[in-house]
């Protein structure tokens, strides 16, 4: 078991040049790649269940008083994860196992009630692309929402695609190329290399939902930088999100009313009862639930509560549009999970405002 920080990042290091000679002389990978998981977090980690859906979890203590061993046992399965909980609100889980082990892991570990994933929207991965050098990402939309039957004939039931190159070349033409003719551009991935006089420091595959896969590298330090500066620039959206949370305060003059309510503008017109079935029902992805308490042909008044944490909001719903009422203390990752999954599994080109413009 590993005890201190600087242990880890030797272990991660040498998985890593493990991996980088055994592609060399094989073409494969000897060993699971480096990864680490963002995730948003409302708790202290002595909170977190020790047993959930088979899975029983043993918390070790290491030098490091941020840096837990985190012992994972399923039936026969037993695997080792390392969490960092130096920012209280964001937590990083690192590891060198299986990807499908930790994949399934993880779809139970952030369900627990106060944890969750991250959930970034292609204009936050488009945003991590523009600072280093791109050479590949993942497409995936699938209409999850309504039937076959119910689409129109120009309309996208699913778009799954995968691009790796060696320059940013063949992956800005392939997306522009999507651009101009309409396809869902809904990046689930991007694969980027950071490379300094002819040296990689480290080429990762950053997914939306805060899992950073290394593929390749030379220095581990340059990856957990990278890590952090995905957490600040989240984290950042985040407290501006958050700023804007409604409140109502006393004052002189009677009551005032701060923040605003979120809009969300649709690329066309949906029917209302339709969407609000699969967007408050309370189950993954959305992890909404809600009641119907004001209804017209064309509007739908809201009230929910948002899974992850118990926290109450308000939502009207119409036929291109939506608005969002969030409250005073909840959490703004619900903005970040809503309008993702509505780009992923409804509308690709939905757009999100606030009282400032664009929120992403």
């Amino acid at each position: 078991m590993i005890k201190s920080r600087g242990e880890l990042h030797k272990q991660m290091e040498r998985t890593i040049d493990a991996n980088l000679r055994s592609l060399e002389e094989h073409e494969e990978c000897s060993e699971y790649n480096v990864k680490t998981n963002i995730i948003e977090s409302n708790c202290n980690i002595d909170k977190i269940p020790l047993t959930f859906d088979g899975y029983h979890i043993e918390i070790k203590p290491t030098d490091d008083k941020f840096l837990f061993g985190l012992i994972v046992r399923n039936n026969s399965q037993r695997f080792v994860l390392y969490i960092d909980t130096f920012f209280d609100r964001f937590w990083k889980l690192y590891n060198m196992e299986n990807s499908e082990t930790i994949d399934k892991f993880m779809d139970k570990f952030t369900n627990l009630l106060l944890l969750d994933s991250l959930w970034m929207p292609h204009q936050m991965l488009d945003n991590i692309e523009s600072t280093l050098v791109n050479v590949g990402f993942s497409i995936k939309f699938k209409q999850e929402i309504f039937n076959e039957d119910e689409l129109g004939e120009d309309d996208i039931s699913q778009l799954t695609m995968r691009l790796w190159s060696r320059g940013t070349k063949p992956s800005k033409n392939l997306f522009k190329l999507l651009q101009e003719n309409n396809y869902p551009l809904t990046k689930t991935s991007t694969r980027v290399l950071n490379i300094d006089n002819h040296k990689v420091k480290f080429l990762d595959e950053v997914f939306f939902d805060g899992k950073i896969t290394v593929n390749k590298g030379t220095d581990i330090e340059e990856h957990i930088r990278f890590v952090d500066k995905i957490i600040d620039d989240y984290s950042t959206k985040m407290k501006e999100i958050e700023n804007n949370r409604m409140s109502l305060t006393k004052s002189a003059c009677g009551q005032v009313v701060s923040g605003s309510p979120f809009e969300i503008k649709f690329t066309k017109n949906y029917d209302i009862h339709h969407l609000s079935e699969k967007i408050i029902n309370s189950t993954h992805p959305f992890k909404l639930w809600g009641v119907i308490h004001d209804q017209t042909d064309d509007f739908l008044r809201i009230a929910g509560v948002d899974v992850h944490t118990g926290d109450k909001f308000s939502m009207d719903l119409m036929q291109k549009y939506g608005r969002l009422y969030l409250p005073e203390n909840a959490c703004g990752n619900m903005v970040f999970r809503l309008y993702t999954n509505i780009q992923h599994y409804l509308d690709p080109g939905v757009m999100i405002f606030d009282e400032h413009g664009s929120v992403f």
